[in-house]
């Protein structure tokens, strides 16, 4: 005889404990006597075999083995947290999230503290004029400078790094992180002048002048 909770139950009797599982009771040869756990019982009072799954509402169920336990975990329309249906998507931090099946929380994108949102996989440039990126680093989300990419003249044209255009007397070349450099000057129908050197045409004399992070082109008259 097996005793439960003041009852006693005979030798292959089962019966249901707690609302969730079916117990049996065993008896061996030598009379002594033990309660098993053989199945779990859903909410809705559907029996799962140790080991099985199953769904039912928006939750799915697991009867685990070794130390018997029902588990739930969100179903296919389960929410994710316990408050955002699937499809939803809510901004935690610097990062903008989405409620998937199951109960599963994906990256949507990430946010730079001026409020520029970068999807996953992509790059932006932010206002301070550098490009960022949202990435995944070692499983880890990551938002850093984007060192590969492009850059964009002030008429809205795009440079690949290493690509030097004119902007007005100035020479720019695209170099990393979206960031363009000043590398020279530019003289119209004359040509270029670099850094910190001088031409001079046509009794002209053109300066193109680097100092304390200033740019400035000068245009004299040659002595």
């Amino acid at each position: 005889m097996c005793a439960h909770e003041g009852k006693q139950y005979t030798n292959g009797t089962t019966f249901i404990s707690q609302g969730s599982f079916r117990m049996k009771c065993v008896t061996f040869k030598n009379l002594t006597s033990t309660l098993e756990v053989v199945s779990c019982i859903t909410p809705a009072g559907v029996e799962i075999l140790i080991g099985a799954k199953m769904e039912e509402g928006d939750k799915v169920f697991e009867c685990t083995s070794g130390n018997v336990t029902l588990k739930s975990t969100p179903g296919q329309t389960g929410k994710c947290r316990g408050t955002y249906k699937v499809g939803e998507e809510w901004v935690e931090d610097s990062f903008k999230l989405a409620c998937e099946p199951y109960g599963k929380v994906s990256l949507k994108s990430c946010f730079t503290k001026e409020g520029t949102e970068i999807p996953l996989g992509e790059a932006r440039r932010v206002p301070a004029g550098y490009a960022m990126e949202c990435v995944m680093v070692n499983g880890n989300v990551a938002l850093q400078t984007a060192k590969k990419f492009d850059c964009e003249t002030n008429t809205g044209e795009i440079k690949k790094i290493g690509e030097t255009w004119n902007e007005g007397n100035f020479i720019r070349r695209c170099a990393n992180y979206g960031v363009s450099e000043i590398v020279g000057c530019y003289v119209e129908n004359i040509g270029s002048v670099g850094l910190n050197q001088n031409l001079t045409s046509n009794g002209l004399l053109y300066m193109c002048i680097h100092q304390n992070d200033q740019f400035k082109f000068r245009t004299l008259r040659a002595q």
